[in-house]
């Protein structure tokens, strides 16, 4: 590997890794966010589902974009957007002001993350499996830093500072990967526009955005509501919140670990069997971490759910670029994320709106949902040939 290519080896993972960082810190940020503003659990659960929504928006327009501008101006203009709201939220007030620029910080996050995977993809062109996982480890990785980061700097500098980390991390990282990415083959140019309706007309495009629209709305209403969960039914075991929320960040870094095996457990048995696990083991980690009486036994779940908890996000995004051409491939894979976006949209406000981080409540919307995936990955999915050539909308219509 010449030191070109080990350095886009390495910029293509910070993208995913920016967007992990905040999206796994929201959890955290939402008891502080309740007191700051003197809201309740329905009225954050709505703002953290909106800003869900907003990312899953980003990955539409993702989609469309890169088919014009190439995947790497999408990158450039997501962490611009991203960076610039996040500065703009600390030196806003009031919950109208924070709401809009964290929608628009949400909406430049999403920019980035589809066309990660398409730079991705054409730097291991034979390895889609790996591709997918890889990237999807930078986002699992930020797991080690964004909770424990931002509840240390809530406890000791107050309500914006983990605002300004979120702007300084996308401001390098926009630097880090302009100047590694930007001459790069991976780099790719604009390609011919293919419409929503389109690619949906290929069968195994609909299977996976269903799948993932169950997986992503239990995973995100984990992220968003099990810190809370811990510290109100834990929170007497330990002796501060930081504690707590440590715990839930390593376990989601340590999914980096569980997407990597993901990716290798694709490319050895194929999609349909690896989504099946994907989606068995994460019910049976978080119904334990909703059901485990002791706190030993919880971070022993919580760990266990950070390790499987992401692995179908890479699975799918591979089995999807396995089915469609590699002209389409990074707005057929805009398409199957944005589904896992609705759903991730839908559930921390469904959540929050019929219990909140209660037991009974994290069961039905958390882990049930990786049960629907495991039924329709099983029963719908059929891997192609191994040998076959990729589909093409012309021919792929299911």
């Amino acid at each position: 590997m010449n030191a070109r290519r080990l350095l886009a080896f390495f910029a293509v993972l910070l993208p995913a890794f920016m967007y992990g960082v905040y999206r796994f810190s929201v959890g955290v940020l939402v008891p502080e966010l309740e007191k700051v503003y003197s809201v309740g659990d329905p009225t954050a659960g709505a703002i953290v589902s909106g800003s869900v929504g907003l990312v899953g928006l980003g990955v539409i327009a993702s989609g469309y974009l890169a088919q014009r501008y190439g995947d790497l101006k999408v990158i450039l203009a997501g962490l611009l957007l991203f960076s610039a709201a996040m500065a703009a939220v600390t030196v806003s007030s009031g919950i109208a002001a924070f709401s809009v620029l964290f929608l628009v910080a949400s909406l430049g996050s999403g920019l980035v993350i589809t066309p990660s995977y398409g730079v991705a993809a054409a730097l291991f062109p034979t390895r889609k499996g790996f591709a997918a996982s890889y990237v999807s480890a930078g986002y699992n990785v930020a797991g080690f830093v964004g909770p424990a980061a931002t509840s240390y700097l809530l406890a000791g500098y107050g309500w914006d500072s983990p605002f300004l980390m979120f702007c300084g991390v996308g401001f390098v990282i926009f630097l880090i990967v302009i100047t590694m990415l930007g001459r790069g083959a991976a780099a790719s140019t604009g390609r011919g526009f293919k419409s929503f309706a389109s690619l949906l007309k290929i069968r195994v495009v609909r299977i996976l955005s269903v799948g993932v629209f169950f997986a992503d709305l239990g995973f995100l209403v984990y992220l968003s509501w099990a810190p809370k969960f811990l510290a109100l039914n834990f929170g007497s075991t330990v002796s501060d919140a930081t504690t707590l929320d440590s715990v839930f960040g390593i376990g989601l870094g340590l999914g980096a670990l569980g997407t990597l095996a993901g990716g290798s457990l694709y490319d050895r048995i194929g999609g349909r069997r690896s989504i099946v696990v994907a989606g068995l083991l994460p019910a049976a980690a978080l119904a334990g971490t909703y059901l485990a009486p002791s706190f030993v036994l919880v971070v022993i779940f919580v760990l266990l759910t950070g390790i499987l908890g992401n692995i179908f996000w890479p699975l799918i995004t591979a089995m999807c670029q396995e089915n469609v051409s590699e002209q389409d491939r990074t707005a057929a894979t805009s398409v199957v994320q944005t589904s896992g976006f609705v759903g991730a949209f839908i559930g921390p406000g469904l959540a929050g709106a019929i219990g909140g981080p209660v037991a009974p409540v994290l069961l039905l919307t958390s882990a049930a949902p990786y049960l629907a995936l495991t039924f329709i990955g099983g029963a719908f999915y059929v891997d192609p040939e191994r040998r076959a050539a990729p589909r093409t909308l012309s021919s792929g219509t299911g």
